[in-house]
């Protein structure tokens, strides 16, 4: 457990060197006003759903999101939270098997890039490239580091990494500070962590305890 956390803190650690919309920036190459533009989203409202059309990749400007997908019954399961300056959207490779939605947490900003553009320029240019790899694998390190705290960890040390994960402040589209556990229901948190909701309110109740009592 502790290599693989390690290792996701010093991916993610790189990842926020510079941001995708600093890279294109300070390269002469693209007129970033022709192939991108600027969204705001209010809290709880849908950017794309399972199966839309969607012909733009996102950056956060500001703000969070929720990534995920929904079970056999239809109900939404949350499998990722993002924050600036993560990027997501459906880069179609995946031959219409991608079925994912992306719901705003709170007022976010988002950087929309044509997704011609976005497939062209993370082939073409070594430093996008380069960009998109590392933050490709720092993603991929975080999603099997919580796999591995499900099967490894007990219910209550599984929650708490969690919880320590996603206590982090950001600003929102409205120039507020926000903190992104607060925006998360407790059917999020028990989707992250393979646990009912039930079973999280319960344990968020023994932690909390444990807190007062230190």
């Amino acid at each position: 457990m502790v290599y693989n956390q390690v290792k996701a803190d010093l991916l993610l650690s790189e990842k926020f060197a510079m941001t995708l919309h600093e890279l294109l920036s300070q390269s002469n190459k693209y007129n970033l006003p022709l192939v991108m533009k600027e969204l705001t989203i209010g809290k709880g409202e849908s950017i794309y759903t399972p199966g839309s059309s969607t012909y733009y990749m996102y950056e956060i400007a500001s703000g969070a999101v929720k990534l995920g997908s929904y079970g056999n019954q239809q109900q939404k399961v949350t499998y990722d939270v993002l924050s600036h300056p993560d990027t997501f959207g459906n880069l179609r490779y995946l031959n219409g098997q991608f079925f994912e939605f992306a719901d705003s947490l709170m007022p976010t900003k988002l950087r929309a890039y044509q997704l011609d553009f976005f497939k062209r320029v993370i082939v073409e240019d070594p430093v996008i490239s380069e960009w998109f790899n590392k933050t490709t694998v720092a993603r991929w390190c975080v999603a099997e580091t919580r796999l591995f705290k499900v099967r490894a960890l007990s219910r209550v040390e599984n929650l708490r990494s969690i919880v320590e994960e996603l206590n982090q402040t950001v600003t929102d589209a409205k120039g507020r500070i926000r903190n992104i556990l607060n925006e998360l229901s407790m059917q999020d948190l028990g989707d992250l962590t393979g646990m009912t909701r039930q079973t999280v309110s319960t344990l968020l109740q023994q932690i909390n305890k444990e807190k007062e009592a230190i």
